[in-house]
C-alpha cells in the first residue's frame, strides 16, 4: 500500500473529519467577512455610527472576556456578547455585526492562549452568527423609523435565527469531537443554552429601543445584564451543589441519596413500561485488609478502579454508598445482570494486582423487579440476601436471588449477624496475636486452616462443613492466648507441670468461642486434641465419639507441627511427616483423615515446604 493511499488520521492534531469541518466553516465565513470589510471601506461610516459601533464592540469584547460558565468543569460557557451583536446587526447592519463579532471573540480567545484551530472555528462561527442575526433586515429591509414594536420583532426574530444558526454550526463540531450523533449534540445544546439566549434576545430588544430613544439610556441596561450574569452564576452554583449532594466525592458515582431516588424512579418507570430491571448490590472482598495493610491511598485507588468498571456496565447506573459498598441498577433481567457482574469480575481479575494475595475480587447479590419484589425496600432486602449468600460461600461470586437458596434475614437477625461477625473478627485477631507471640509459629493457624479445608474436600464433605473446617483450623489454638510466654517459647520439651497447663487451652478456647453462634466449630476446638484410641484430652473421647471436625484439625495440626521448625527441633520432610501420621493412624489419628491428607499432598506439585499446602 502506498503512502498516498492512506488517509491521514489527524490534521494539526485534530481528527481529520473535525479539522475538515472547521476548514469548511472557515471557508464559508471568510468571504462574508471580506465582503463586510470591503463594504465598510467603500462606504465609510459617519463619525456617530463609528463611535456607536466602537462602543458596542467594546461592550462585546468585555462580555467575551468574562463569560459565564455553564458547567462545573468550565467546558461550556456563555457570554452576554450576543446582546450587543444582535443589536448591532439590527441597528447598523450585517457589515458591522460580522467583523465586530469575529474580532471580539478572536481577541478574547487569543488572550486565553487557545490553539489556532479553535480560534479559527470560533471567529468563523461568530462571524456567520452575526450575519444570521441580520436576516430580518436583509429580508424585510431596515427597521425604518425605529418604532418599538417593529424594532422588537426584528430583534426577537434575529435572535432566534442567531441561536438556531449558532447551534447548527457548533453541534457538528461537538458530535465529531465526542463521536456522537448530530442530534445528540444539538438537543442538549439547545436545552442548556436556549433559555439564556432567549433572555439575551429580550435584552437586545431593550438595548436597541433604549439606543433609538436616547443613546445615554443604554446605561440602564447595566442592571438587567448584571442580573442575568448573577442569575446564571447562581443557577450554576445551585446545579453544582445539587450534584455534589448526590455524588460520592472519591469515585464520582452517585451516593446513597442519589441511589434511593434512582431506585424509586426506576420502579416507577418499570411500572409504566412493563420492562424489568435488576438491582445488583456489590461488596469489595477483603477491603479492610487492603486498607490496613497497604494504606488508605491504595484503598482509594482500589475503590476508583472498581467504580470505573461498575460505571461501564451496559445500561447500568452505578452508585457508592460509602466504604466498599456499591449498587448498580441495570436495565436488564437477572440473567443479563448476572453476566454483567461476571464481566466486571473477569476484568478485575485481569487488572494489575494491588497485593501479593491475588487480584481484586467482588461479591454481588442480584434481584429483579418486579419478579423478586414489588417495592423498593423488599427489592433491596432480596438483593442483600443474595449478596450475603455470595459472601458466605467463598466470595468472588455473584448470586441470583432465589427463595430456595437465599434466606431473607429479619432486621434483628441482621443485627445479630453483625454482632457475630464483629466477635468473630476479634477472635481471628486474637489467633494472629497468639501466632505472633512465637516467631516459630507465625503462620501456624493460617496453614492449619488451609490443610483442614483440603482434607474436607478430599473427604467429599458438604461445602458448608468445608467452610466451617477452614474456620475451625484458623481458631483451633485461640485458647493459647492464656498460656505464658515462657511455655509458648520454651526451647525444650515441656515439664509435666507445664504440659498440664498447655492441656487446658482447648477448654479455654471453647469458652472464648461460646455464644458466638459458630456451632459446631467451638466444639471442634474443644476436642481437637482427642485421640482415636481415647488417650487424648480434655474428655478422653475415642473413635467416632470425637467430632469429625476435631479429628481433621488434629491431623492438619500435627502435620504442620512436624514440617515446621520449632525451638527444640528442626522441621522434618513432608514424607517423614506423612509416615509418622500413618504410623499413628488408628491410635492417635483418624485413618480416613490421614489418608485424605496424603491424597491431597500427592496432588500438589510443590517443593517440600508447608506453605505450598496452605
Amino acid at each position: 500500500m502506498t503512502e498516498s493511499s492512506v488517509a491521514p488520521k489527524t490534521i494539526l492534531g485534530l481528527p481529520a473529519s473535525l479539522a475538515l469541518y472547521i476548514g469548511g466553516v472557515t471557508a464559508a465565513a471568510t468571504p462574508v467577512a471580506v465582503l463586510a470589510v470591503a463594504k465598510i471601506v467603500m462606504h465609510p461610516p459617519t463619525l456617530g455610527t463609528a463611535l456607536a459601533v466602537g462602543l458596542f464592540f467594546a461592550l462585546t469584547l468585555i462580555a467575551e472576556l468574562g463569560p459565564v460558565p455553564m458547567d462545573a468543569d468550565g467546558n461550556s460557557q456563555v457570554s452576554i456578547s450576543n446582546v450587543f451583536i444582535i443589536t448591532v446587526a439590527i441597528l447598523f447592519g450585517w457589515k458591522y455585526a460580522v467583523p465586530l463579532a469575529g474580532l471580539a471573540i478572536g481577541i478574547a480567545i487569543s488572550l486565553a492562549r487557545r490553539d489556532v484551530m479553535r480560534i479559527l472555528f470560533n471567529v468563523s462561527m461568530f462571524a456567520l452568527a452575526g450575519l444570521l442575526a441580520a436576516v430580518p433586515v436583509l429580508v424585510l429591509g431596515p427597521a425604518g423609523d425605529g418604532h418599538p414594536l417593529r424594532l422588537t420583532v426584528y430583534i426577537l426574530v434575529g435572535g432566534t435565527i442567531n441561536l438556531i444558526g449558532n447551534a447548527m454550526i457548533v453541534s457538528p463540531a461537538i458530535a465529531l469531537t465526542e463521536e456522537t450523533s448530530f442530534r445528540e449534540a444539538l438537543v442538549p445544546g439547545l436545552r442548556h443554552s436556549g433559555a439564556a439566549f432567549a433572555i439575551m434576545s429580550f435584552l437586545s430588544a431593550l438595548a436597541a429601543n433604549l439606543w433609538v430613544l436616547d443613546a445615554w439610556l443604554l446605561v440602564l441596561l447595566a442592571g438587567p445584564l448584571f442580573t442575568l450574569t448573577l442569575y446564571q452564576r447562581t443557577a450554576l452554583h445551585s446545579r453544582i451543589a445539587a450534584r455534589d449532594a448526590r455524588t460520592d466525592n472519591l469515585t464520582g458515582l452517585g451516593n446513597h441519596r442519589a441511589y434511593q431516588a434512582a431506585l424509586r424512579a426506576k420502579i416507577a418507570e418499570s411500572g409504566r413500561t412493563g420492562q424489568p430491571f435488576s438491582l445488583c448490590l456489590v461488596d469489595l472482598d477483603n477491603f479492610k485488609h487492603i486498607n490496613d495493610t497497604y494504606g488508605h491511598p491504595v484503598g482509594d485507588d482500589v475503590l476508583v478502579r472498581v467504580s470505573e468498571l461498575l460505571a461501564a456496565v451496559d445500561q447500568g447506573d452505578a452508585f457508592r454508598f460509602g466504604g466498599d459498598e456499591f449498587a448498580v441498577l441495570v436495565s436488564h433481567d437477572e440473567l443479563s445482570a448476572y453476566r454483567e457482574m461476571e464481566r466486571v469480575q473477569q476484568r478485575l481479575a485481569r487488572m494489575d494486582q494491588i497485593s501479593p494475595e491475588g487480584p481484586l475480587t467482588i461479591s454481588a447479590g442480584i434481584a429483579t423487579y418486579p419478579s423478586h419484589a414489588a417495592e423498593a425496600d423488599a427489592l433491596q432486602r432480596t438483593a442483600d440476601g443474595a449478596l450475603y449468600w455470595s459472601k458466605a460461600h467463598g466470595k468472588n461470586r455473584s448470586c441470583l436471588y432465589s427463595p430456595s437458596v437465599v434466606r431473607i434475614l429479619t432486621p434483628r437477625e441482621i443485627e445479630l449477624e453483625a454482632e457475630r461477625n464483629a466477635r468473630l473478627r476479634a477472635a481471628k485477631n486474637l489467633v494472629r496475636f497468639v501466632d505472633a507471640r512465637d516467631p516459630s509459629t507465625a503462620m501456624h493457624s493460617e496453614i492449619v486452616s488451609g490443610l483442614t479445608e483440603a482434607i474436607g474436600l478430599e473427604l467429599g464433605l458438604e461445602p458448608g462443613m468445608v467452610d466451617d473446617l477452614r474456620l475451625g483450623g484458623l481458631l483451633h489454638d485461640i485458647g493459647k492466648i492464656g498460656l505464658p510466654d515462657a511455655i509458648l517459647r520454651a526451647p525444650r520439651s515441656l515439664t509435666k507441670e507445664e504440659y498440664e497447663i498447655v492441656k487446658k487451652h482447648p477448654e479455654f478456647g471453647h469458652s472464648l468461642l461460646d455464644g458466638m453462634g459458630i456451632d459446631p466449630v467451638d466444639d471442634w476446638v474443644l476436642h481437637h486434641h482427642e485421640h482415636w484410641d481415647g488417650s487424648g484430652y480434655p474428655s478422653g473421647l475415642a473413635g467416632e465419639e470425637i467430632p469429625l471436625g476435631s479429628r481433621i484439625i488434629l491431623v492438619a495440626d500435627a502435620f504442620e507441627a512436624i514440617t515446621a521448625d520449632r525451638p527444640y527441633r528442626r522441621a522434618q520432610s513432608r514424607e517423614a511427616a506423612i509416615a509418622e501420621l500413618k504410623a499413628k493412624a488408628g491410635t492417635q489419628f483418624d485413618p480416613d483423615a490421614v489418608d485424605a491428607l496424603e491424597r491431597h499432598l500427592a496432588k500438589v506439585h510443590a517443593p517440600e515446604t508447608v506453605e505450598a499446602f496452605a
